[in-house]
């Protein structure tokens, strides 16, 4: 199974509205999952097996 998804928080505590400590956040968690995974610009791409 192929999943991809983007993080788009609706706030940021950073004072210039960055995201990036969410989007650091959500990577970290899938590299740490061990899935086969990419991340482009848009997307973070996870690749795993059902059941």
């Amino acid at each position: 199974m192929l999943i991809a998804f983007s993080v788009a928080p609706s706030g940021t505590s950073a004072n210039d509205g960055s995201v990036g400590d969410a989007v650091a956040a959500a990577v970290r968690v899938v590299r740490e999952s061990g899935l086969p995974h990419r991340t482009t610009s848009m997307f973070t791409e996870l690749e795993g097996r059902l059941g």
